[in-house]
């Protein structure tokens, strides 16, 4: 078990390195760039605005279908709770018949046992 949480760790600080080199190769790629410094700045608002609109279409997109999943998954356990009731009743139902149907079997008393000793 020990071996699996230092494994996960490994991944996250592997992905932190990964991503802050990213964000610092970019920093030095726009200080670095040919263009000017307007129109850079135009070029990554307008890049800017289109990741936000699709990051907002995916995150509605996963709502709906988290939410979805939810009603499904509730409506699936609404289900399985009725038919678990209905056969807890059926096999209640079922005990109690077998039992109205056998006769009343009388005490057994093992051979050799004498409850006038006991008193």
């Amino acid at each position: 078990m020990g071996q699996d949480i230092s494994s996960n760790d490994s991944c996250w600080v592997t992905t932190f390195v990964f991503i802050s080199g990213f964000i610092l190769g970019a920093g030095a790629a726009i200080l670095m760039a040919p263009e000017p410094g307007s129109s850079i700045r135009s070029r990554l608002a307008k890049g800017a605005k289109i990741a936000q609109e699709e990051f907002g279409d995916v995150a509605n997109e996963t709502r709906e279908a988290f939410r979805s999943i939810s009603q499904d998954t509730k409506r699936t356990m609404k289900q399985a709770a009725a038919r678990i009731t209905d056969a807890v009743e059926a096999t209640k139902q079922a005990v109690i018949a077998d039992e109205e149907d056998k006769p009343s079997a009388p005490a057994f008393d093992p051979p050799g046992s004498d409850k006038s000793a006991l008193n």
